[in-house]
């Protein structure tokens, strides 16, 4: 009985050896994989991925809208430089929808850098961690609605410009008598 018992208690220091062993390797891996985080900072970490993935698909949508909006202004802008030059050639007096139209382009191109500097503001949220953003992620967010808004407004006065400006420089030469050539 003796010697089973030692046997039996050898196989057990084996067996427990052979655990530790195992568990070992195991631990140190979860360890330097993030595993063995606290509930709490799980869950900090996951809802900021989901956080960071609601960011990356609005870039996506910024990114395309900018580029819908400069193609469409662009496409205007190509249009009336057309027109201008139809009624250059024909002996108009374009140099006030000329003078218009360069600051109508200007304002266009201020819009085209609010809309990237507002897209980097967002790429640099996404970068943050998770310990990073808990200090200055409403900082940042503030920072980018303020910066979206400025996008609205350069919007909105490039439409009210080609509408109130453009225009009327165009009605304007329709009523004017050309030069001769």
């Amino acid at each position: 009985m003796r010697k089973r018992t030692q046997g039996m208690v050898l196989v057990a220091g084996l067996v427990a050896l052979l655990v530790a062993l195992t568990v070992s390797p195991a631990m140190a891996q979860q360890e330097q994989s993030g595993e063995g985080e606290s509930p709490l900072q799980q869950r900090i970490q996951q809802r900021w991925e989901m956080v960071k993935q609601r960011i990356e698909l609005a870039i996506t949508r910024f990114n395309n809208n900018k580029e819908r909006h400069i193609k469409v202004y662009n496409q205007v802008k190509a249009k009336v430089e057309k027109l201008l030059q139809q009624l250059k050639d024909k002996g108009y007096d374009v140099s006030k929808l000329e003078s218009d139209l360069a600051t109508w382009d200007q304002m266009i191109r201020k819009f085209a850098q609010d809309y990237a500097d507002f897209i980097r503001k967002l790429e640099e949220i996404v970068a943050l961690t998770p310990e990073q953003a808990q200090g200055s992620y409403a900082s940042l967010i503030k920072e980018a609605r303020q910066m979206l808004q400025t996008i609205h407004q350069d919007a909105l006065n490039i439409r009210l410009y080609y509408q109130q400006t453009i225009r009327a420089d165009i009605q304007e030469l329709r009523a004017q008598l050309p030069e001769a050539a």
